[in-house]
Protein backbone atom coordinates (compact mmCIF):
# COMPACT_ATOMS: atom_id res chain seq x y z
CA UNK A 1 0.00 0.00 0.00
CA UNK A 2 1.35 3.92 -0.96
CA UNK A 3 1.88 6.21 1.49
CA UNK A 4 -0.44 8.53 -0.47
CA UNK A 5 -3.42 6.00 -0.09
CA UNK A 6 -3.46 6.72 3.61
CA UNK A 7 -5.19 9.55 3.22
CA UNK A 8 -9.16 8.88 4.45
CA UNK A 9 -10.55 12.32 4.14
CA UNK A 10 -10.30 16.43 4.65
CA UNK A 11 -12.82 18.63 6.35
CA UNK A 12 -13.12 22.48 7.38
CA UNK A 13 -14.51 23.71 10.68
CA UNK A 14 -15.36 27.24 10.89
CA UNK A 15 -15.72 29.80 13.94
CA UNK A 16 -17.53 32.69 12.23
CA UNK A 17 -17.49 36.15 13.24
CA UNK A 18 -20.22 36.12 15.91
CA UNK A 19 -18.23 33.57 17.64
CA UNK A 20 -19.79 30.24 16.59
CA UNK A 21 -18.44 26.92 16.03
CA UNK A 22 -20.02 24.88 12.94
CA UNK A 23 -18.23 21.67 10.24
CA UNK A 24 -18.61 23.27 7.39
CA UNK A 25 -17.23 20.96 4.77
CA UNK A 26 -15.21 17.66 4.51
CA UNK A 27 -14.53 15.13 1.55
CA UNK A 28 -15.17 12.71 1.17
CA UNK A 29 -18.50 12.70 3.68
CA UNK A 30 -17.32 12.02 7.47
CA UNK A 31 -19.77 10.15 9.96
CA UNK A 32 -21.43 12.18 11.91
CA UNK A 33 -20.15 10.37 15.67
CA UNK A 34 -16.43 11.00 13.84
CA UNK A 35 -17.47 14.65 13.04
CA UNK A 36 -18.70 15.43 16.79
CA UNK A 37 -15.40 14.31 18.25
CA UNK A 38 -13.78 16.34 16.03
CA UNK A 39 -15.38 19.53 16.99
CA UNK A 40 -14.53 18.57 20.69
CA UNK A 41 -11.15 17.78 19.33
CA UNK A 42 -10.61 21.28 17.68
CA UNK A 43 -9.16 23.95 19.61
CA UNK A 44 -10.91 27.36 17.29
CA UNK A 45 -12.86 27.99 20.87
CA UNK A 46 -10.31 28.73 22.86
CA UNK A 47 -8.93 31.17 20.23
CA UNK A 48 -8.99 33.97 22.58
CA UNK A 49 -7.37 32.34 25.70
CA UNK A 50 -3.51 33.55 26.41
CA UNK A 51 -2.78 30.13 27.18
CA UNK A 52 -1.36 28.79 23.69
CA UNK A 53 -1.21 25.40 24.54
CA UNK A 54 -5.39 25.53 24.26
CA UNK A 55 -5.45 27.27 20.79
CA UNK A 56 -2.42 25.32 19.42
CA UNK A 57 -2.54 25.87 15.51
CA UNK A 58 -1.50 22.03 15.25
CA UNK A 59 -2.55 18.76 17.44
CA UNK A 60 -3.57 14.85 16.63
CA UNK A 61 -5.02 11.87 17.92
CA UNK A 62 -6.21 8.47 17.53
CA UNK A 63 -9.75 7.33 18.01
CA UNK A 64 -10.67 3.86 16.54
CA UNK A 65 -8.85 2.81 13.36
CA UNK A 66 -8.33 6.13 12.30
CA UNK A 67 -5.52 9.17 13.43
CA UNK A 68 -6.94 12.97 13.12
CA UNK A 69 -4.43 16.19 12.74
CA UNK A 70 -6.44 19.49 12.87
CA UNK A 71 -4.76 22.63 12.24
CA UNK A 72 -6.16 25.72 13.62
CA UNK A 73 -5.84 29.29 10.77
CA UNK A 74 -6.78 32.12 13.11
CA UNK A 75 -8.01 35.18 12.60
CA UNK A 76 -8.63 34.86 8.95
CA UNK A 77 -8.19 37.81 7.29
CA UNK A 78 -9.43 37.22 4.03
CA UNK A 79 -12.21 39.28 1.62
CA UNK A 80 -12.79 35.38 0.39
CA UNK A 81 -13.80 34.44 3.84
CA UNK A 82 -15.93 38.07 5.23
CA UNK A 83 -17.85 35.78 7.60
CA UNK A 84 -15.08 33.77 8.83
CA UNK A 85 -13.25 34.35 11.74
CA UNK A 86 -10.80 31.42 11.71
CA UNK A 87 -10.72 27.94 10.77
CA UNK A 88 -9.28 24.46 10.88
CA UNK A 89 -8.43 22.32 8.36
CA UNK A 90 -8.99 18.74 9.66
CA UNK A 91 -7.44 15.35 7.63
CA UNK A 92 -8.44 11.99 8.59
CA UNK A 93 -5.91 9.52 7.61
CA UNK A 94 -4.72 5.71 9.13
CA UNK A 95 -1.07 6.11 10.14
CA UNK A 96 0.28 8.50 12.95
CA UNK A 97 2.99 10.93 11.14
CA UNK A 98 2.45 14.38 12.51
CA UNK A 99 4.63 16.24 10.26
CA UNK A 100 3.40 14.71 7.24
CA UNK A 101 0.22 15.67 7.66
CA UNK A 102 0.94 19.29 9.03
CA UNK A 103 2.69 19.82 6.12
CA UNK A 104 -0.58 19.06 3.97
CA UNK A 105 -2.52 20.59 5.74
CA UNK A 106 -0.10 23.78 5.30
CA UNK A 107 -1.11 23.68 1.54
CA UNK A 108 -5.37 22.54 2.00
CA UNK A 109 -5.44 25.71 4.56
CA UNK A 110 -3.73 28.27 2.35
CA UNK A 111 -6.09 26.93 -0.62
CA UNK A 112 -8.50 27.87 1.05
CA UNK A 113 -7.42 30.77 2.32
CA UNK A 114 -6.49 31.87 -0.94
CA UNK A 115 -9.68 30.90 -2.73
CA UNK A 116 -12.54 31.13 -0.25
CA UNK A 117 -14.21 27.64 -1.44
CA UNK A 118 -13.29 23.96 -0.65
CA UNK A 119 -13.30 22.80 -4.01
CA UNK A 120 -9.19 24.61 -4.43
CA UNK A 121 -8.63 21.93 -1.54
CA UNK A 122 -9.88 18.93 -3.83
CA UNK A 123 -7.56 19.04 -6.00
CA UNK A 124 -4.71 19.09 -3.77
CA UNK A 125 -6.21 16.25 -1.56
CA UNK A 126 -6.77 13.90 -5.02
CA UNK A 127 -3.14 14.84 -5.94
CA UNK A 128 -1.82 13.39 -2.50
CA UNK A 129 -4.44 10.37 -2.75
CA UNK A 130 -3.50 9.50 -5.93
CA UNK A 131 0.44 10.56 -6.65
CA UNK A 132 1.37 11.01 -3.10
CA UNK A 133 2.56 14.28 -3.82
CA UNK A 134 1.57 18.01 -4.37
CA UNK A 135 3.98 19.61 -6.90
CA UNK A 136 1.88 22.76 -7.06
CA UNK A 137 1.26 24.13 -3.73
CA UNK A 138 -0.45 27.77 -3.15
CA UNK A 139 1.60 30.65 -2.21
CA UNK A 140 3.78 30.61 0.52
CA UNK A 141 3.54 26.65 0.99
CA UNK A 142 6.67 24.02 0.06
CA UNK A 143 5.77 21.20 -2.73
CA UNK A 144 4.49 17.98 -0.71
CA UNK A 145 5.85 14.95 -1.47
CA UNK A 146 4.52 11.44 0.90
CA UNK A 147 8.29 10.26 0.01
CA UNK A 148 9.72 12.85 1.82
CA UNK A 149 8.28 11.34 4.93
CA UNK A 150 9.70 8.54 6.43
CA UNK A 151 7.62 7.05 9.33
CA UNK A 152 10.78 6.65 11.20
CA UNK A 153 11.66 9.44 11.47
CA UNK A 154 7.98 10.56 12.77
CA UNK A 155 9.03 7.53 15.45
CA UNK A 156 12.25 9.29 16.59
CA UNK A 157 11.47 13.26 15.91
CA UNK A 158 10.79 13.90 19.94
CA UNK A 159 14.08 13.38 22.19
CA UNK A 160 14.22 9.38 23.80
CA UNK A 161 17.32 10.98 26.05
CA UNK A 162 15.32 14.14 27.43
CA UNK A 163 12.47 11.57 28.51
CA UNK A 164 14.74 9.14 30.36
CA UNK A 165 16.36 12.33 31.84
CA UNK A 166 13.23 13.84 33.04
CA UNK A 167 12.05 10.35 35.02
CA UNK A 168 15.82 9.31 35.92
CA UNK A 169 16.35 6.01 37.32
CA UNK A 170 12.47 5.12 37.55
CA UNK A 171 12.01 5.14 33.72
CA UNK A 172 12.87 1.39 34.01
CA UNK A 173 8.96 1.68 35.14
CA UNK A 174 7.77 2.93 31.99
CA UNK A 175 9.82 0.45 30.07
CA UNK A 176 8.27 -2.61 32.18
CA UNK A 177 4.65 -1.22 31.31
CA UNK A 178 5.70 -0.86 27.41
CA UNK A 179 7.14 -4.10 27.34
CA UNK A 180 4.67 -6.54 29.31
CA UNK A 181 1.70 -4.76 26.64
CA UNK A 182 0.44 -2.62 30.12
CA UNK A 183 -2.15 0.19 30.07
CA UNK A 184 -0.23 3.81 30.68
CA UNK A 185 -1.93 7.07 31.45
CA UNK A 186 -0.23 10.18 30.76
CA UNK A 187 -1.31 13.39 32.50
CA UNK A 188 0.00 17.00 31.83
CA UNK A 189 -1.42 20.45 31.77
CA UNK A 190 -0.83 21.33 28.16
CA UNK A 191 -1.54 19.46 24.85
CA UNK A 192 1.79 19.65 23.44
CA UNK A 193 3.32 18.01 26.50
CA UNK A 194 1.22 15.18 25.75
CA UNK A 195 1.82 14.71 22.83
CA UNK A 196 5.72 14.81 22.79
CA UNK A 197 5.50 12.07 25.84
CA UNK A 198 2.69 9.90 24.36
CA UNK A 199 4.56 9.77 20.86
CA UNK A 200 7.87 9.27 22.90
CA UNK A 201 7.01 6.42 25.28
CA UNK A 202 6.92 3.47 22.36
CA UNK A 203 10.62 3.95 22.02
CA UNK A 204 11.17 1.69 24.83
CA UNK A 205 10.36 -1.02 22.87
CA UNK A 206 11.63 -0.04 19.78
CA UNK A 207 11.52 -3.99 18.28
CA UNK A 208 7.85 -3.59 18.10
CA UNK A 209 7.83 -0.21 16.42
CA UNK A 210 3.72 0.05 16.59
CA UNK A 211 2.73 3.32 17.48
CA UNK A 212 -0.86 2.42 16.85
CA UNK A 213 -0.77 2.04 20.66
CA UNK A 214 -1.00 5.87 21.06
CA UNK A 215 -4.06 7.84 21.85
CA UNK A 216 -2.42 10.64 23.12
CA UNK A 217 -5.25 13.32 22.84
CA UNK A 218 -8.54 11.93 24.89
CA UNK A 219 -10.78 13.41 27.50
CA UNK A 220 -12.36 11.66 30.33
CA UNK A 221 -15.81 11.22 27.62
CA UNK A 222 -17.61 7.89 27.70
CA UNK A 223 -17.45 7.67 24.19
CA UNK A 224 -13.76 7.97 24.07
CA UNK A 225 -13.19 5.56 27.16
CA UNK A 226 -15.44 3.03 25.42
CA UNK A 227 -13.20 2.53 22.50
CA UNK A 228 -10.09 3.07 24.67
CA UNK A 229 -11.02 -0.12 26.78
CA UNK A 230 -11.10 -2.00 23.57
CA UNK A 231 -8.13 -1.73 23.28
CA UNK A 232 -5.76 -4.66 25.32
CA UNK A 233 -2.61 -2.06 26.51
CA UNK A 234 -2.17 1.16 24.96
CA UNK A 235 -0.16 4.81 26.12
CA UNK A 236 -3.02 7.12 26.51
CA UNK A 237 -2.62 11.01 27.20
CA UNK A 238 -5.01 13.24 29.20
CA UNK A 239 -5.08 16.84 29.65
CA UNK A 240 -7.42 16.63 32.76
CA UNK A 241 -6.00 16.14 36.13
CA UNK A 242 -9.01 13.69 37.43
CA UNK A 243 -6.96 10.89 35.51
CA UNK A 244 -5.68 10.61 38.48
CA UNK A 245 -7.95 9.14 40.10
CA UNK A 246 -9.37 6.51 38.01
CA UNK A 247 -7.09 4.20 38.34
CA UNK A 248 -9.16 1.66 36.20
CA UNK A 249 -7.98 3.03 33.07
CA UNK A 250 -4.45 2.73 33.93
CA UNK A 251 -1.59 0.33 35.66
CA UNK A 252 1.40 2.98 34.88
CA UNK A 253 0.55 6.56 35.56
CA UNK A 254 2.75 9.25 34.19
CA UNK A 255 2.82 12.69 36.03
CA UNK A 256 4.79 14.78 33.42
CA UNK A 257 5.19 18.11 35.81
CA UNK A 258 5.52 16.40 38.93
CA UNK A 259 8.05 13.69 36.61
CA UNK A 260 6.53 11.12 38.91
CA UNK A 261 5.40 7.73 38.28
CA UNK A 262 2.33 5.69 40.37
CA UNK A 263 1.85 1.84 39.76
CA UNK A 264 -1.61 1.54 40.14
CA UNK A 265 -2.28 -0.88 43.21
CA UNK A 266 -4.14 -4.25 40.87
CA UNK A 267 -1.06 -3.96 38.70
CA UNK A 268 1.47 -3.65 41.27
CA UNK A 269 2.57 -7.98 40.77
CA UNK A 270 3.53 -6.55 37.38
CA UNK A 271 5.96 -4.19 38.33
CA UNK A 272 8.07 -6.39 40.75
CA UNK A 273 11.68 -5.05 39.95
CA UNK A 274 14.46 -7.71 39.52
CA UNK A 275 18.04 -7.66 39.01
CA UNK A 276 17.62 -7.63 35.28
CA UNK A 277 15.48 -4.44 35.89
CA UNK A 278 18.28 -2.86 37.97
CA UNK A 279 21.05 -3.73 35.12
CA UNK A 280 18.83 -2.19 32.36
CA UNK A 281 18.01 0.83 34.25
CA UNK A 282 21.67 1.62 35.18
CA UNK A 283 22.67 0.90 31.40
CA UNK A 284 19.93 3.16 30.30
CA UNK A 285 20.51 6.05 32.59
CA UNK A 286 24.51 5.78 31.49
CA UNK A 287 23.70 5.91 27.60
CA UNK A 288 21.11 8.54 28.51
CA UNK A 289 23.75 10.79 30.30
CA UNK A 290 26.58 10.47 27.73
CA UNK A 291 26.59 13.25 25.70
CA UNK A 292 28.15 11.26 22.92
CA UNK A 293 24.88 8.98 22.51
CA UNK A 294 22.51 10.50 20.47
CA UNK A 295 19.13 9.83 20.68
CA UNK A 296 18.82 7.40 18.13
CA UNK A 297 21.71 5.53 19.37
CA UNK A 298 20.62 5.56 22.86
CA UNK A 299 17.00 3.59 21.37
CA UNK A 300 19.23 1.16 19.63
CA UNK A 301 21.20 0.11 22.62
CA UNK A 302 17.90 -0.57 24.66
CA UNK A 303 16.67 -2.02 22.07
CA UNK A 304 19.87 -4.43 21.87
CA UNK A 305 19.35 -5.17 25.64
CA UNK A 306 15.58 -5.89 24.96
CA UNK A 307 16.25 -8.48 22.28
CA UNK A 308 19.17 -10.19 24.89
CA UNK A 309 16.77 -10.57 27.21
CA UNK A 310 13.69 -11.71 25.05
CA UNK A 311 16.58 -14.72 23.54
CA UNK A 312 17.65 -15.35 26.74
CA UNK A 313 13.61 -16.40 27.57
CA UNK A 314 13.15 -18.29 24.65
CA UNK A 315 16.12 -20.03 25.65
CA UNK A 316 14.23 -21.51 28.83
CA UNK A 317 12.48 -24.08 26.69
CA UNK A 318 13.70 -26.59 24.96
CA UNK A 319 14.24 -26.20 21.44
CA UNK A 320 10.84 -25.96 19.20
CA UNK A 321 8.72 -25.70 22.76
CA UNK A 322 7.25 -23.24 24.54
CA UNK A 323 7.92 -22.38 27.91
CA UNK A 324 5.67 -23.81 30.44
CA UNK A 325 5.73 -22.34 34.06
CA UNK A 326 6.90 -25.86 35.58
CA UNK A 327 9.72 -25.42 33.59
CA UNK A 328 10.67 -21.96 34.34
CA UNK A 329 10.49 -23.28 38.40
CA UNK A 330 12.93 -25.71 37.49
CA UNK A 331 15.45 -22.63 37.12
CA UNK A 332 15.56 -21.90 40.62
CA UNK A 333 14.64 -18.24 40.08
CA UNK A 334 13.30 -15.38 42.28
CA UNK A 335 9.86 -15.12 43.01
CA UNK A 336 10.06 -11.59 41.27
CA UNK A 337 12.06 -12.62 38.59
CA UNK A 338 10.12 -15.83 37.49
CA UNK A 339 6.71 -13.62 37.68
CA UNK A 340 8.48 -10.96 35.38
CA UNK A 341 9.97 -13.74 32.84
CA UNK A 342 7.13 -15.88 32.42
CA UNK A 343 4.34 -12.60 31.71
CA UNK A 344 7.64 -11.42 29.53
CA UNK A 345 7.08 -14.60 27.82
CA UNK A 346 3.45 -14.56 27.66
CA UNK A 347 3.71 -11.14 26.13
CA UNK A 348 5.62 -12.30 23.42
CA UNK A 349 3.87 -15.76 22.34
CA UNK A 350 6.21 -18.05 24.09
CA UNK A 351 4.73 -19.53 26.63
CA UNK A 352 2.48 -22.79 26.73
CA UNK A 353 -0.64 -22.03 29.37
Amino acid sequence: MSSSSQLQAVGLIEKDIHGDTLWVWSYPTTADGLRELLLRKCTLSHEEEQDEDKRAEFSYGHFSQIWYYLSNFHKAESENLPMVASFCVVIIAKEFNPEKYQHLSSIFGQAYLSSGTPVSIVSHYLSAYTKGQVTQPPENCLPFSAKSYDIRKAYVACSFKELVQEFGVESILMYNALLLKKKVAVYAPTLSTVLRVCRTLPLFVWHRQNWNIVYPNLALDDGELKDLASHGSYVAGFIDPAIEGRTELYDLFVNVPAASLTVAPHAKDSFGMTKLHKDIAMYLMQCAGDEEYTDQAVVKELSVKTKELLNNVKSLAPEGEKLTLDLLRERKLTPATETFLFMLATTEGLTQL
